[in-house]
């Protein structure tokens, strides 16, 4: 194995954007996703699940391993072998861990390929929102779009998309829609919450955008988002981008699907857990 020749892709990836898009809307963030990728400047994948499944594992490694180097110490120590003996190698700090992770991710980013036009490569997982400030202190350099959707209509598509894919303990546990509201509501609000204040914390690393906007009227916030990214721009390359998008849109009820779905009980229930924030972004209550 060339460990060199895959250095050399790692410090490609480093010398790139780096970017993540995140928020707990699938069809939005994967609508986006596939917009950016089709920039030729740009490669986007999707789901590395890095914060909810990578970085807690290798965590959780390292602190075995560690602890483990700490008990192998212990019995030579016992044993009357000095620290001298024993070396100071084994064992690995926060710096470590952190270092170790950063590579991981961006071996992972690296399979995207790209070449010598490519300026920014990222990866989109919704349920980064939930720990951007974990990735962001791991990566110091990257930076991150947060899209938001009216929650009740994303409350709705991930009931269906769980009824669809016959996850049985899920229906078990919320039989209507009703029973499911107030919890996603919950998890929801701590999201986009989350998300945003990062984004108040570092404004030069987060861009927020409406996934309702990206379905009516896309060209403004591609625009944006290219120039976050230091990507061209230009009206051709928006419109090529938008249409990859589409392309990949998820089918989907839509904007304002909730009203369908939603009884006077469910929105209370929705209401009761999020409506505070439904009212600062400025969503229909």
């Amino acid at each position: 194995m060339d460990h060199q020749q895959t250095l050399n892709r790692l410090a490609g990836v480093f010398d790139r954007r780096m970017f993540f898009i995140v928020g707990l809307t699938r069809p939005g963030t994967a609508w986006l996703q596939h917009a950016i990728d089709g920039h030729p400047q740009a490669c986007c994948r999707g789901e590395g699940h890095f914060t909810d499944s990578l970085l807690p594992l290798m965590g959780r490694a390292f602190v075995d391993y560690n602890r483990a180097m700490q008990d192998i110490r212990s019995s030579m120590s016992a044993a009357q072998i000095t620290d001298s003996q024993l070396g100071r190698t084994a064992g690995f700090s926060n710096a470590d861990v952190s270092f170790m992770m950063a590579t991981a991710i961006a071996l992972s980013l690296a399979k995207q390929g790209g070449d010598g036009a490519t300026r920014a490569i990222g990866e989109k997982t919704p349920e980064h929102a939930l720990a951007i400030d974990d990735l962001a202190a791991v990566l110091p350099e990257a930076v991150f779009v947060h899209v938001i959707r009216d929650g009740r209509d994303e409350a709705v598509s991930v009931y269906d998309y769980n009824l669809t894919a016959g996850n049985e303990a899920f229906m078990r546990k919320n039989p209507g829609i009703g029973d499911f509201v107030q919890t996603f509501g919950r998890n929801w609000a701590r999201a986009v919450g989350s998300a945003r204040s990062f984004g108040r914390s570092h404004p030069d690393r987060y861009l927020e955008i409406r996934s309702e906007d990206l379905l009516s009227e896309p060209a403004t916030d591609l625009g944006r988002l290219c120039r976050f990214l230091d990507l061209n721009d230009g009206d051709d390359v928006i419109a090529h981008c938008a249409d990859a998008g589409r392309r990949a849109q998820i089918t989907d009820g839509g904007i304002g699907q909730w009203r369908d779905r939603f009884d006077d009980s469910a929105q209370t229930a929705f209401m009761r857990s999020a409506g505070e924030l439904l009212k600062l972004l400025d969503y229909e209550t």
